[in-house]
């Protein structure tokens, strides 16, 4: 909502009392929008002084009067010499509405605090994302066979308006499916809840001091609607673990806080800071609508606590917080409680009144007639290619949103851009790829405006137009979107595309959550081709993909987590742009958050090992849009998802996608079954069918410095058919403890290609496990598999038993069958091992095993004997440190380490590993291990997942290794954070063996008026391949005062190739910018910016530039408003730019430019505005072109303004004596609403 007051319009002036009263009246209709000024708190009682348009008080600015009678005046023909009783109308004070249909909020709707602080009340139309997560100790005290104290849970939830009960439902560890809960219990319905459970367990059900629980959230709605949090976890350790880990907690807590806290407030803190930390919903059915109400506020006392509704809400270090709430429509009453350590509590209300519609517009239309006439002899030029005397060029553009009965909002956008009016709707429809999504691109601006403002594009669209609905969890639109085809293991669709789709689901939902039905179409002429790059860690966090000039905003980058030797992908993990990296489109290169070098060994369920370590295999997924040249835009691309549930138990889904090319068109073919009697009981089947290649599909192994094509060029057709069952015996009643078992079969033809897998060659997978509990204290596992990929064949088969005994001693057992056949003989071992783990007191674990060659196949198979021997101390949180030595036929190894948390969401570990390698074996399927120490870390990547990051094997095709990393991250003073990694591998390329060291240091401070990151990465790889590479990324932004604000960014990456000098690689860029914003007065802008680029692309790349080019550009620019009718403006650039065509080689060719422009803007009687205008471009060697504008408009009512004026251009060139002069008049038409 936005007001505008109407005073007299000249010199008459309004008494004081009247005036302060315009100004509550003001406040009042404006503060919804944004808070009060930081000082209003400060002038109670002082006297008001106003002179002019300006009231002050105690020497502070309280507001500048802007009136609106200046332009709208009810009188007419009154000048200052006008008696006070003609002026009379135009003495008055009104609150106008000037973007019809925003929200309502009537009642209080501001809370004034002290020292300028103030809570205040908004509505936004869009709904939102519906929240819900729920946090509990990781650690729950167990003593004598039971849980000794209650367990505190905090909820959050935004939506809980449509929820009518909360249930927290807790299972066994070993229940993965959650079928069968050990106790059930109740919430209380609020956004910001706590609650507790006692603690009792069944007796059938004895539990055991390290045994895990898992717990999740279910909200349900009046009509029997399911929502789902993600499973959470909790340890039962004795009462002493307890004790030190929440001693932990308050320890840390006092550090950040400054301030003395108990330990068990300490945890309750620790908890609701979990809650607010990310979105905890795995399934969300219950109809949501209505509108999003924000209660935000700023600048709270110091030391003060927060409670909305009686509930507590965490402050930020700036005392800043932000509370959202998705509301029906309807009248809703907010509570706010502000306690005060030192003063007594303030308690308001604030009311808002959610109406369910909404309308806001605005529509531009701007029409300029102008003479062209030239004269000199460059007179043809001047005129360019439309060679008439008068000319006609427009530009029409609207933007719209809209939302009814607070379910349906319609977003719409429309910009033809300024073109010739006969050519105005020509292509309104296509796309234009090299537009760039027309994001802003901070780079492309002032680094800081100064006003602590966001910009936030709310349409995303590569053409002129843009039309989306949103309703219910269904959307249609025209513009960009995601494909978004990945409901199957291999009749998977990921692009991002310009034109219209659909997405739908029934409101409905089956008896798991899942909707029943959905579909997914697209539609769309191409103007882009797929990319896709896949890359393993080098240590670093960056990463050249094989395409640069990509379309910005078209980037999908996932982590995925496979076991090797069966194909499996484990996990699928999506990254968040800005969260987890960021990308630079034009020069096609990824900086990640982290670095990457990850091996998961988490969650394998055996003893035995091929080599002394071994895991699931990370690996960094690119895809990605971008335009060969030549590329033909005039093909379409099309696909559909449909999917459908027959009941609860019988699901068939269907996928095609046609897309047609220049070459040999795409088509992809699906179909899909599902079989599904209960949670963890189901059976999937899924049929598909390719036609030519999806994408190419490069690998790199460097960080895209060079790159291997994985799959073949050519013709290529293929089929892939997968088939995986599961079954839970406990769930179907056939056992009273937890047994499932699970079988697969997958196989894909060598001409199969879509773009997350495509190998070009046939794969053959199929296996089957069994796990369960003979007894509480007895557990089997069983699993079969075997893979086979062109004529290379692994079989595996082993048998693993778990024996506790008491609760402090374990023992397991296994035994192995590995068969091998590389394509030249096959050959096959048989193993067994053993392992010992013992507990001493409350945190020493200690534990010994081995494995024996029982049959090596006469010889065939390398001997794999082993001893292994180490223990684990846990101490505070569950933190551990550890060392384990061993020692067999393929080498001995030793190692060290330790995991330390910092917090729930984030801790560091670290190990140091020596082995020995004693043999030349390469397990099939696996990489070959080397000695290393090693750190690596936990964090949260995008806002979902935890992902587990330990080292990463070096793996694609024949290239193989190894590389382990350890970091660490600390925080040693409020707002302080600082980290390293180092990481030190071996891989076994195509080129050779390659040794790769690497270590990265990193370290900001984030305070109320400082935002700083740094970070500083060293790599080196010697061997086949010899490459030093240097990677820094740099920001800060930064407080100097209310007035004035600076940002930097500086980004820079050198990397060196011993082995052939021109194919390193080299960028650097940085910018440097500053605002100044006089906090009392709004007469003055300032803004400036130095930008340096240097940029060389690795040979690696495609669309890459193939030189060297560094360019330097320096802009300042600003704005003075002289009085109430004279404003001056003026902007100085200058852009210096260099190129050489060497590759790091050879002389330098520059060019230089200057720019400068001078606007004097002088508002005349009443509606009239004068305009003059002087600009200069200048360009070494390129001649300097000059020129003048002057014109006068005139407003005619509110929305329509007719200017006219005469324009002068001068060009000169000494060089090519090509000189001439532009000049002419011009009419320009606008209208606006």
């Amino acid at each position: 909502m936005s007001a505008h007051h109407s005073v007299v319009r000249r010199p008459a002036r309004l008494h004081r009392a009247a005036l302060y009263q315009a100004l509550l009246l003001g406040l009042a209709a404006t503060a919804q929008a944004a808070p009060p000024p930081a000082n209003d708190a400060s002038i109670d009682g002082a006297p008001i002084h106003c002179e002019g348009n300006q009231c002050s008080a105690a020497g502070d600015l309280l507001f500048t009067l802007r009136s609106r009678s200046f332009d709208e005046p009810v009188t007419e023909g009154t000048s200052t010499r006008s008696s006070s009783q003609v002026l009379q109308p135009d003495r008055r004070v009104s609150v106008a509405l000037d973007e019809p249909g925003k929200a309502t909020v009537s009642g209080e709707f501001m809370i004034r605090l002290p020292e300028g602080g103030a809570i205040w009340a908004t509505e936004d139309p869009a709904m939102g994302q519906p929240e819900l997560s729920i946090s509990a100790p990781g650690m729950v005290a167990f003593d004598q066979g039971r849980i000794v104290r209650p367990v505190e849970f905090f909820v959050r939830g935004n939506y809980t308006a449509f929820i009518k009960r909360l249930e927290v439902s807790l299972y066994r560890g070993s229940d993965s499916d959650r079928v069968a809960p050990l106790a059930t219990f109740e919430l209380p319905v609020a956004a910001v809840g706590q609650g507790s459970w006692d603690g009792t367990l069944p007796a059938s059900t004895p539990l055991r001091r390290g045994d895990r629980l898992v717990y999740v959230l279910r909200a349900y709605d009046a009509e029997g609607n399911v929502d789902e949090t993600s499973a959470q976890s909790m340890q039962l350790v004795t009462p002493a673990e307890v004790e030190r880990g929440n001693q932990q907690l308050r320890d840390a807590l006092e550090d950040r806080r400054g301030t003395a806290v108990d330990a068990n407030q300490a945890a309750s803190l620790s908890l609701l800071e979990q809650v607010f930390d990310s979105n905890g919903l795995r399934q969300q059915n219950i109809p949501v609508y209505g509108s999003r109400v924000r209660l935000r506020g700023r600048d709270l006392p110091l030391g003060a606590a927060l409670k909305i509704n009686g509930e507590s809400y965490p402050l930020d270090q700036d005392r800043k917080f932000a509370a959202e709430y998705l509301m029906p429509i309807g009248h809703h009453v907010f509570d706010v409680r502000v306690e005060r350590p030192d003063a007594p509590a303030i308690a308001r209300t604030l009311e808002v009144d959610v109406s369910g519609s909404y309308l806001f517009g605005v529509g531009l239309a701007d029409v300029t007639v102008y003479q062209n006439k030239a004269s000199g002899a460059g007179r043809d030029v001047a005129r360019g290619e439309r060679d008439d005397d008068v000319l006609s060029d427009g530009r029409l553009a609207f933007y719209l949103k809209a939302k009814t009965r607070g379910r349906y909002l319609l977003t719409a956008q429309a910009d033809t851009q300024n073109r010739p009016l006969d050519e105005l709707f020509t292509g309104f429809t296509t796309a234009d790829p090299q537009d760039l999504f027309r994001s802003l691109d901070p780079d492309l601006y002032y680094p800081t405006y100064g006003d602590d403002s966001l910009t936030q594009r709310d349409v995303d669209s590569m053409g002129r137009f843009y039309l989306r609905m949103d309703w219910d969890k269904n959307q249609a639109l025209w513009g960009n979107y995601n494909t978004g085809l990945s409901g199957t293991e291999y009749a998977q669709y990921v692009r991002s595309l310009y034109g219209a789709a659909l997405s739908w689901r029934s409101r409905g939902a089956n008896a798991w959550g899942d909707a029943q039905t959905e579909l997914r179409l697209f539609g769309s002429q191409a103007e882009t081709a797929p990319g896709h790059s896949e890359f393993i860690g080098t240590g670093g966090s960056l990463y050249y993909l094989r395409h640069a000039s990509i379309l910005r905003g078209s980037d999908q980058v996932v982590l995925e987590i496979r076991d090797r030797t069966t194909g499996r992908v484990e996990q699928r993990v999506s990254l968040v742009r800005g969260a987890d990296y960021e990308i630079d489109a034009l020069q096609g290169r990824i900086l990640l958050t982290r670095p990457l070098a990850q091996v998961s060994r988490e969650n394998l369920r055996r003893i035995s090992r091929d080599v002394p370590l071994d895991g699931y295999e990370q690996r960094l997924i690119v895809d990605y849009e971008w335009v060969p040249t030549g590329f033909d835009n005039d093909d379409i691309t099309a696909g559909v998802r449909g999917k459908h549930w027959f009941g609860d138990h019988v699901a068939v889904g269907a996928t095609y996608v046609d897309e047609q090319r220049a070459g040999q068109d795409y088509s992809l073919r699906g179909a899909d079954l599902t079989l599904q009697a209960g949670r963890g009981t189901y059976l999937k089947v899924e049929h598909s069918r390719s036609e030519a290649t999806s994408a190419p599909v490069f690998f790199s192994d460097n960080g895209g410095l060079s790159f291997t094509r994985l799959n073949p060029e050519g013709p290529r057709e293929g089929e892939a058919t997968a088939v995986e069952a599961r079954v839970n015996l406990r769930e179907l009643g056939w056992t009273q403890r937890d047994w499932s078992a699970g079988a697969w079969w997958r196989q894909v033809e060598g001409g199969y290609s879509v773009g997350r897998f495509d190998t070009g060659q046939r794969v053959r997978e199929q296996g089957a496990e069994l796990l369960g509990y003979v007894t509480d204290d007895f557990s089997l596992y069983a699993r079969y598999s075997e893979a086979r990929r062109g004529n290379e064949s692994l079989i595996q088969a082993q048998a693993t038993a778990e024996w506790r005994i008491g609760d402090n001693d374990r023992v397991s057992a296994e035994l192995r069958r590995v068969q091998e056949d590389r394509g030249i003989g096959s050959n096959a071992g048989v193993l067994a091992a053993a392992r010992y783990t013992h507990r001493i007191g409350t945190a020493l674990d200690i534990y010994g095993g081995g494995q024996l060659t029982v049959d090596d196949d006469h010889g065939r198979y390398a001997d794999n004997d082993a001893v292994v021997a180490g223990g684990t101390y846990t101490f505070a949180n569950l933190s551990t440190i550890g060392a384990e030595v061993s020692d067999g036929d393929r080498g001995n190894a030793a190692q060290v380490n330790a995991e330390y948390k910092l917090t729930p969401q984030h801790s560091f570990y670290g190990a140091f590993t020596q082995s020995t390698d004693r043999s030349e074996y390469d397990p099939l399927f696996s990489p070959n291990a080397q000695d290393g120490w090693t750190l690596g870390q936990r964090w949260r990547l995008s806002d979902q997942v935890n992902v587990f990051n330990e080292s990463q094997f070096l793996k694609s095709g024949q290239e193989s290794g190894l590389a382990n990393t350890f970091g660490m991250d600390f925080y040693p003073a409020v707002g302080w954070n600082a980290g390293f990694t180092l990481s030190d591998g071996k891989l076994d390329a195509s080129s050779g063996q390659v040794d790769r060291k690497a270590v990265s240091l990193s370290g900001g401070r984030t305070s109320p008026g400082t935002d700083w990151q740094s970070k500083l990465e060293w790599r080196r790889d010697t061997g086949a391949e010899r490459r030093t590479q240097w990677v820094s990324t740099n920001r800060l932004s930064h407080r100097l005062n209310d007035s004035w604000r600076i940002a930097a960014r500086f980004n820079y990456a050198d990397t060196d190739d011993a082995i052939n000098p021109v194919a390193g690689a080299r960028f650097i860029e940085g910018n440097l910018g500053f605002a100044y914003r006089p906090w009392d007065n709004d007469r003055w802008a300032l803004f400036g910016r130095y930008s340096y680029l240097y940029d060389l692309s690795t040979m690696g790349q495609v669309n890459g530039v193939d030189y060297d080019q560094r360019t330097q550009v320096l802009s300042l620019e600003g704005v003075y408003r002289i009085d109430q009718r004279w404003e001056v403006a003026a902007k100085l650039a200058r852009r210096e730019g260099e190129v050489r065509y060497g590759r790091g080689t050879g002389p330098w060719f520059d060019s230089a430019t200057n720019f400068g422009a001078a606007q004097l803007r002088y508002d005349l009687y009443y509606q009239w505005h004068g305009l003059l205008e002087y600009r200069l471009l200048d360009v070494r060697d390129g001649g300097r072109r000059q020129g003048w504008l002057a014109g006068v408009d005139r407003d005619v009512g509110r929305n329509f303004r007719v200017g006219v004026g005469y324009n002068f251009t001068d060009f000169s060139d000494d060089l090519t004596k090509f000189d001439y002069t532009h000049r002419g008049w011009y009419l320009n038409l606008v209208g606006r609403y």
